[in-house]
């Protein structure tokens, strides 16, 4: 996927510095691929590739999280001609005050979301949809941070499938010249330490 990573830098969604995650845990890099959407070809050759990884076109629905998901999925299901739903970060307080939004009940679906780090909000999307009676079948992100997902989201009994991991990303981008041996040895300690960090 070296064309991934280097669309990925060129387009301004790898950034190198301090970043503080979602998930709390502070980064040397950060992936914001709520750009992506912003380059419409390039959005599409994502999808199609993560649809394609994941089997889509054998399953009943893909399900995004909120927020970044949404967007993945839907290019996904409109794409491979699939329904679509999405879950919510929290319970809405007005209308039906629905957690899942779509019909997934008894359907085996896909979660999608852009990038996975420690798992934690594919695991809340899995429970919100099996509380309401779907199947989730398989988690789909572009990229893997290697930081727990992969091992969260299997003691679910789901499979983690990643376009590229955060390692192979950066192996890319050093052989394609746009970071240094120092550079890439600092992220890859990074990496294993925040990997031994999560076991």
């Amino acid at each position: 996927m070296s064309w991934l990573a280097l669309e990925l830098y060129r387009r301004g969604m790898i950034k190198f510095g301090k970043f503080k995650l979602t998930s709390g845990l502070e980064s040397p890099f950060y992936i914001d691929l709520r750009k992506l959407y912003s380059y419409p070809d390039l959005a599409r050759r994502v999808a199609l590739e993560l649809g394609r990884v994941g089997n889509v076109d054998r399953l009943d629905g893909i399900v995004g999280i909120a927020t970044a998901g949404i967007a993945l999925a839907a290019y996904i299901a409109a794409l491979y001609g699939i329904p679509m739903a999405y879950v919510r970060t929290e319970r809405k307080e007005h209308g039906t005050q629905a957690l899942v939004e779509g019909e997934v009940q008894g359907k085996r679906v896909a979660i999608v979301d852009d990038v996975a780090t420690t798992g934690g909000s594919i695991e809340r999307a899995f429970k919100a949809l099996s509380d309401v009676g779907a199947k989730p079948v398989i988690a789909l992100v572009v990229v893997d941070r290697e930081q727990g997902a992969a091992e969260r989201v299997r003691r679910l009994g789901l499979e983690l499938r990643s376009l590229i991991t955060a390692r192979q990303l950066f192996e890319e981008l050093y052989r394609a010249k746009v970071i240094d041996r120092e550079l890439l040895s600092q992220l890859l300690l990074y990496l294993e330490s925040a990997r031994c960090s999560s076991d």
